[in-house]
């Protein structure tokens, strides 16, 4: 029994000694690794520079051009009427909607009859007049050598005098009736004022037209202009005389209008001449007048009333201006400046003028330096750049 217990005895302190001795273990390795880690060596990364594309910057005079755009409208359109009454002769193939004509031409002839009547009168007259005015002539001669003589009296020499200037009056009236006749008859033809084409026409022949009948609307195909709109801005741009005064000075302002015609870009060459003086009360804008000073142009094709087109205005010229895309600018009127330490930073600069893809910069650039022009959704003051070309 004694062996037994003994043996049991043993087993416990056993069964107790070891977790304590895997316990110890563990705290020994423990112990060890941690005396013995491994140094951590720490170092600051350098930033990658950025791949930009820059733009040297290089102040410039720069002539500035103003858009607009606006309908060709003719500069003359007349309302063709009958001066003198009568049937309608005689109307000219070109006499019809679109038809065209040249200066000169004769459009409608009325019946003449009736004039040529009344100017064989108004002659008939006249030669009546004539001889009434040479007999009174005549006989104020012959009264006055009379008095002279004291072969008649004062009231006699009066009465010729009167007779002279009755008959001379009378000559002068159907002089008068003369010229009118005469004016008529040439009214019975009716003839093209200026070159240019037929808007609408509203006789036939046969027809009878009473003085003052509207025959046709034309216009003058070689007077044309063009109605463009301009905001109160935009006349900063242009010379200083006409945004002054509205009216163009000795030297002419070129406009070139461009319009899609045809199936191709075509252009032709205006001149900027006038404003129309007051703003529209409706559109805020202000009329300027360009008018077209070759209705057609170098290929040929001739400037259609009506056609919707592009104008481009030369305005003036300002000296010492920065031209950098509109996407290298930044919020608050800034650019990305590029030091000599390829390094970004930010300046703010003073915009002349923006448009739809540049801005003009007057201010707060300095020549010879560098500015980012690509487009950076993420930027910091400093940070590092690469210039590609």
């Amino acid at each position: 029994m004694s062996e037994s217990a003994s043996s049991s005895s043993s087993f416990s302190v056993k069964k107790l000694l070891t977790p304590v001795i895997i316990i110890g273990l563990s705290l020994a390795i423990f112990t060890l690794l941690i005396n013995n880690k491994p140094e951590i060596i720490t170092s600051v990364k350098e930033p990658v520079p950025v791949a930009v594309r820059a733009l040297e910057i290089k102040p410039e005079s720069l002539t500035l051009k103003v858009r607009s755009e606006g309908n060709v409208q003719p500069r003359v359109e007349t309302n063709l009427v009958a001066q003198v009454a009568g049937e309608v002769l005689w109307v000219a193939p070109s006499l019809l909607s679109g038809g065209e004509f040249s200066d000169g031409d004769t459009l409608i002839t009325l019946d003449p009859r009736d004039y040529e009547i009344a100017l064989a009168r108004a002659r008939a007259s006249l030669a009546r007049a004539h001889a009434e005015l040479d007999f009174a002539k005549e006989e104020q001669g012959r009264v006055r050598a009379l008095y002279a003589q004291e072969l008649t009296s004062i009231a006699q020499v009066q009465v010729a005098e009167r007779a002279f200037l009755v008959a001379r009056s009378v000559k002068d009236d159907a002089d008068a009736a003369v010229s009118r006749a005469q004016v008529d008859l040439e009214r019975t033809v009716l003839q093209a004022p200026f070159n240019g084409r037929v808007r609408r026409e509203t006789v036939d022949a046969g027809q009878f037209l009473q003085k003052g009948g509207l025959i046709a609307t034309l216009y003058d195909t070689q007077r044309l202009e063009v109605r463009l709109p301009l905001a109160d801005a935009q006349l900063a741009y242009l010379d200083t005389e006409f945004a002054n005064t509205g009216i163009a000075s000795a030297d002419p302002i070129p406009v070139t209008l461009t319009a899609n015609f045809g199936g191709r870009q075509q252009s032709w060459t205006a001149q900027l001449k006038r404003s129309e003086g007051d703003i529209s009360t409706a559109s805020r804008f202000l009329y300027v007048i360009a008018e077209v000073s070759q209705s057609t142009n170098e290929n040929g094709v001739r400037l259609p009333v009506g056609l919707f087109v592009n104008a481009m205005i030369q305005g003036r010229t300002v000296d010492n201006l920065v031209s950098i895309p509109r996407t290298a600018l930044r919020s608050g009127n800034s650019v990305m400046v590029i030091d000599e330490n390829n390094r970004l930073q930010f300046r703010e600069v003073q915009i002349f003028r923006l448009s739809e893809t540049h801005a003009l910069i007057s201010g707060g650039l300095n020549t010879g330096e560098k500015i980012s022009i690509s487009a950076l959704q993420f930027v910091v003051e400093g940070m590092p750049v690469q210039v590609i070309q």
